[in-house]
């Protein structure tokens, strides 16, 4: 009979452990996690640059759904 054994990256796991730790932090609220982590590298001096506005509007869901 094959049996297959789990195998378990340490990396992997650190990365789990992490994200768990900062959605508990953070009350699973992405915004607050992300505004926190901008202000974080702020302060590390890092820059941002913002994204180009769009110059058309997104096309609608409904006309998603029908195309």
């Amino acid at each position: 009979m094959n049996t297959t054994e789990t195998w378990h990256d340490p990396v992997i796991d650190e990365i789990h452990a992490t994200r768990e730790y900062l959605a508990e932090k953070y009350h699973n609220d992405l915004v607050s996690y992300s505004q926190a982590a901008e202000s974080h590298c702020r302060d590390l001096g890092f820059k941002f640059v913002g994204s180009p506005r769009r110059q058309t509007p997104p096309m609608p869901i409904e006309s998603i759904a029908h195309a």
